[in-house]
């Protein structure tokens, strides 16, 4: 997927943003969601001990909040998850839970960030406008398209609230055309024109969780119209090859729009900012709400049945 986007790079014009969201604002819209852990087993080695009532108690002498640590997700830290953290004391986690404890370590820094500029600075670039229910999308350009558990290929970022959120992988997809095709042809053939309408196949689960929730994006076409220094990037789903040519776009790579066979899998991890959708759902009532909604980016394009379900 990556070698599709880095023509995007150069069109991105990065503006310094605040990125800590208001307390009041996070207790309006995470007010019914769920904690990210169900027992506090924060270093993820499987047990909650006498460890993890430390490392809990460092991190609210700093004052700093992190969704991850908020165990009775009332979007505060304090005694109270301290004493939720003491009854948890000698409970075993479950395997989903030690891969976010390690996922948030690895991540982590990306709660704190001030500036849109930092997180640039991170190798992370904004590849999608906001959309309600995901904010923007910034990727890091290095992935290859295949999941890698081990490092995010992006995290999603409020434009509205100034947060980044979660974080998301992407896996890339054989798709199935309308009329039978299985594939895109090699370099040299003819595209195919017929919209895709479902996958021939499904990324494994990185825990073996069903909350692991890997929804599609199918024939995306991004392109971006006004300047190469204030670029107006869009996102179009479920077109075919000939409907993306056909969208007027600054950029073409070199005589196409960018991303027509952009077929994937993804899955979000609402790490720093509890979702009530679940950590691992498609999408976050607090990113962007006031955001085009993700169906305003299909046009009068209909939805296979295949995506409905997979979303």
């Amino acid at each position: 997927m990556k070698n599709y986007v880095y023509g995007l790079i150069g069109l991105i014009c990065v503006t310094p943003v605040t990125l800590l969201a208001d307390d009041d604002d996070r207790e309006i819209c995470t007010g019914s969601a769920p904690p990210i852990l169900n027992v506090a087993d924060f270093n993820g080695d499987g047990v909650v001990s006498d460890a993890d009532i430390v490392i809990i108690r460092k991190v609210i002498e700093k004052e700093n909040y992190y969704a991850f640590y908020d165990l009775n997700a009332d979007g505060r830290l304090n005694r109270q998850d301290i004493l939720k953290a003491k009854q948890d004391l000698g409970l075993r986690s479950q395997p989903t839970e030690r891969f976010l404890a390690y996922m948030f370590h690895r991540n982590k820094q990306y709660q704190l960030i001030d500036t849109a500029e930092e997180l640039s600075a991170t190798g992370f670039a904004a590849i999608t406008p906001a959309l309600s229910g995901h904010g923007e999308h910034w990727d890091d350009f290095i992935q290859d398209g295949e999941a890698d558990i081990w490092n995010p290929d992006g995290v999603n970022y409020s434009a509205e609230s100034h947060t980044v959120k979660g974080m998301y992988w992407n896996k890339s997809a054989i798709p199935v055309f309308e009329q039978g095709a299985t594939d895109y042809p090699t370099p040299g053939g003819q595209w195919q024109s017929q919209r895709v309408v479902g996958f021939a196949d499904h990324p494994p689960r990185f825990t073996g969780s069903p909350d692991e929730k890997w929804h599609t994006h199918a024939g995306l076409c991004i392109t971006a119209e006004g300047t190469f220094e204030n670029p107006v990037i869009s996102l179009n789903q479920h077109t075919t090859f000939e409907e993306c040519q056909s969208l007027p776009s600054i950029y073409k790579d070199p005589n196409t729009n960018l991303n027509p066979w952009f077929n994937i899998w993804m899955l979000h991890a609402w790490m720093f900012d509890l979702n009530p959708n679940g950590v691992f759902a498609g999408t976050h009532p607090c990113a962007d709400p006031n955001a085009p909604s993700e169906s305003s980016i299909n046009g009068d394009r209909p939805v296979p049945s295949f995506f409905q379900q997979h979303h």
